[in-house]
């Protein structure tokens, strides 16, 4: 059976950020506070969730075709909010992800826990360093996306710039201010992140956003270099890891990394720390 519109009407009633999942022979789960509460009392069959995917692939545009093993995609429902899914396979069976948010991006000040350090910090690494990576970190990727795209919303409104989003999927949909945003879906607008950067060089940004990713391949690597080249300050979103290893998955990039965002939750705001960090100093060890 097709449970879609009971879950799309449940995530889309409540105004926050929510994150809910669908798993064989158990019911359908939201995550909330480290915890995970039932919210509908059936038990899923493996048909159950089949049926549940497809129907929810069918309210993304260019999703049509095989689900295959494992893969994600989003959408937006209006008065409701940007859904993105990830789904993959265990024993032959899909198990589902889904995070809801809000259309509206919040604001630094709604997010963050001393706002006005925040500003100062993002307003001098957007004005000082170009040609520069800055990476950004926390322990929750929703929060983590969430922190990347009001610190992008902060710096469309007060800059005038170009800024270039590769994400897979998209987060949010970002508004022009007074800089313009071109926001591409990794999967839907262009195949592969290599295609989508390697594209960011007929544009020749002043901002690019890399939505959160596990790690860059080589070739990745090679098109993010010669875009800081080029004079692009590049943002990452990366899993929270040590600077030992954050060194070495980040190789060739070690030498444009100039700061460190760190994010830690402090119940219902994000503690966000700067920090100037020489990456350089770990490649040879």
């Amino acid at each position: 059976m097709n449970y879609a519109p009971q879950i799309l009407n449940y995530l889309g009633s409540v105004s926050t950020v929510s994150e809910v999942f669908l798993a064989p022979n158990a019911s359908p789960m939201e995550r909330k506070e480290g915890k995970l509460i039932r919210f509908m009392s059936v038990v899923l069959t493996s048909e159950d969730i089949r049926d549940t995917l497809v129907a929810l692939k069918s309210y993304a545009s260019g999703s049509l075709g095989p689900l295959g093993k494992e893969g994600s995609f989003s959408f937006g429902i209006h008065k409701s909010g940007r859904f993105r899914v990830t789904y993959m396979t265990q024993r032959g069976s899909y198990v589902i992800s889904i995070v809801k948010t809000p259309f509206e991006v919040p604001t630094i000040e709604e997010l963050c826990q001393d706002p006005s350090y925040v500003i100062k910090e993002i307003n001098q690494i957007v004005g000082n360093l170009s040609g520069s990576c800055v990476v950004i970190m926390g322990k929750d990727h929703i929060k983590a996306s969430m922190f990347a795209y009001s610190l992008l919303q902060h710096v469309s409104i007060n800059f005038s710039k170009v800024i270039y989003i590769l994400e897979e999927p998209l987060n949010y949909l970002l508004k022009h201010g007074n800089s313009l945003v071109i926001q591409r879906e990794i999967g839907t607008d262009v195949e592969t992140l290599q295609e989508g950067l390697g594209d960011a060089m007929l544009i020749k940004p002043n901002i690019l956003y890399i939505g959160y990713t596990e790690s860059f391949n080589e070739r990745e690597i090679g098109e993010i270099v010669r875009i800081l080249e080029s004079g692009t300050l590049v943002f990452v979103n990366i899993p929270y890891i040590s600077q030992q290893k954050l060194a070495y998955d980040l190789k060739a990039l070690v030498s444009f990394t100039e700061r460190i965002i760190m994010l830690e939750e402090e119940k219902e705001v994000i503690k966000v720390s700067f920090r100037e960090i020489q990456l350089r100093e770990w490649e040879n060890r």
